[in-house]
């Protein structure tokens, strides 16, 4: 049903960055909803790896590139190394690449919101171990509290260590990862909007209260606007992280005037986010990785390829 014009924003801002293949875990990142790069930088990604093969005698082809497509750095570098015979380790082809593309673009830098932030944190954290983590494992945990994560990857990877030490692991380095995540597209005007039209919002993530501080530190302005944040890794009152529809139910419980769960409606961009709003008795528009099967993205009551999409009206909000 059509929400009335008094509907709740309990969600919107993602708990994961996304990434597509490159070797070098700097390039070739999306955020989510966007196009790809332009077909120019795509064809310097490629010439950067095809440079690093043809040094070796080895041809890098537009069919090597498909299979490591939606793969993260190191584990593209291993596909490329394996795939190619090439007489150097995953690690040393990961580290070829990244300084071509310095070289290549000495003065760019990627956007904050297309870095991977949680990916290359995870992809530092269990390549220490000898380990990948891989997009299987990456949609495993999309949405998941910190610690559900961490076991998550502890068990998949037999890692020689617990949940709460990967934890822990996490805290030590993550504000260098996440200190500079920027906004999703569309997000910035979607919450001023409703904001200034007095729609009640709040935010609700997976994350900790000190991760989405770090992660929020460059957007204080934005976060005033939205009226309370639970944070499902640290907040007592969420028992059960997502795809169970605590987080959802305690945000809404939270307004001065509590809305019922149908007049609420969710942002998600993971599909345990999706199950845990819908669960909630909530409506969401899903905003996926473009990596995600189509069958994870059933749930939402809308699925959008950006936020720049959104049209406010079709849920009984004042429109842009």
């Amino acid at each position: 049903s059509v929400l009335q014009h008094r509907a709740s924003l309990v969600s919107l801002l993602g708990d994961d960055r996304t990434n597509c293949s490159d070797p070098s875990g700097e390039g070739l990142k999306l955020a989510k909803g966007a196009q790809p790069l332009p077909w120019d930088t795509e064809r310097l990604y490629f010439q950067v790896n095809k440079e690093i093969c043809e040094g070796f005698s080895r041809e890098y082809d537009s069919e090597l590139r498909e299979r490591v497509m939606g793969m993260f750095g190191i584990e593209a570098a291993g596909i490329h190394v394996e795939a190619l015979g090439l007489p150097l380790s995953a690690s040393e082809y990961h580290a070829a690449a990244k300084q071509r593309y310095r070289d290549v673009f000495p003065s760019a830098r990627p956007m904050p919101d297309s870095e991977g932030a949680y990916g290359r944190m995870f992809e530092e954290l269990v390549a220490s171990y000898g380990k990948v983590f891989s997009w299987d494992l990456k949609m495993k945990i999309m949405g998941t509290t910190e610690l559900d994560s961490a076991r998550i990857m502890v068990r998949e990877l037999d890692l020689p260590i617990t949940a709460e030490e990967f934890t822990e692991a996490v805290k030590k380095i993550q504000h260098g990862f996440l200190s500079k995540c920027s906004l999703m597209p569309g997000a910035e005007r979607l919450v001023k909007h409703l904001h200034d039209n007095g729609v009640p919002i709040a935010m609700a993530t997976s994350s900790s209260a000190e991760s989405m501080g770090i992660k929020m530190s460059a957007h204080q302005e934005l976060l005033s606007r939205f009226l309370h944040v639970v944070t499902g890794s640290s907040d007592p009152e969420v028992k059960r992280g997502k795809p169970q529809p605590d987080i959802f139910l305690v945000c809404a419980s939270r307004f001065s005037d509590p809305p019922q769960p149908e007049k609420c409606l969710v942002f998600e961009d993971a599909p345990n986010g999706v199950l845990a709003g819908r669960a909630a008795g909530m409506q969401v528009v899903m905003v996926p990785d473009h990596m995600i099967p189509p069958e994870k993205t059933e749930a939402a009551t809308l699925v959008l390829s950006s936020l720049e999409q959104f049209k406010p009206e079709l849920f009984g909000l004042p429109p842009f």
